[in-house]
């Protein structure tokens, strides 16, 4: 309430429409009457619908996290059809980065297992 009094209208948006409507209800329940969301979410938002700060499209702007760093998301597997396969082979070799690091931590916790049993027995 600092930030947005309650009588503000809030537009809430998220990649496709679905938490921003939970947000929505949160908000309402809060005391929030004047609430808006983007049915669909930034996925379904066209460029001209809202004002944007940044370069970046909004169909980009809502993901993050491991699946963005693979490559996983919707968005990118259609940018990955447009741009050939220089795009593909960024994400895959991630892919296979993740692997070997996973690799080698699943190696290191056997060796600090073994270890800590050689410490103990002694």
């Amino acid at each position: 309430e600092e930030k947005f009094p309650k009588d503000t209208d809030l537009i809430v948006a998220c990649q496709k429409g679905l938490r921003s409507l939970a947000a929505c209800e949160l908000l309402y329940n809060a005391g929030y009457k004047n609430l808006f969301w983007v049915q669909g979410g930034l996925e379904a938002a066209e460029e001209e619908d809202l004002p944007r700060e940044g370069p970046q499209p909004f169909k980009f702007a809502g993901i993050g996290g491991l699946s963005e760093f693979l490559g996983w998301t919707d968005q990118q597997r259609v940018a990955a059809a447009k741009e050939g396969w220089q795009y593909r082979l960024v994400f895959s070799a991630r892919l296979v980065g993740v692997f070997l690091a996973a690799d080698a931590l699943f190696i290191a916790a056997r060796q600090v297992g073994r270890y800590l049993q050689e410490i103990r027995s002694h």
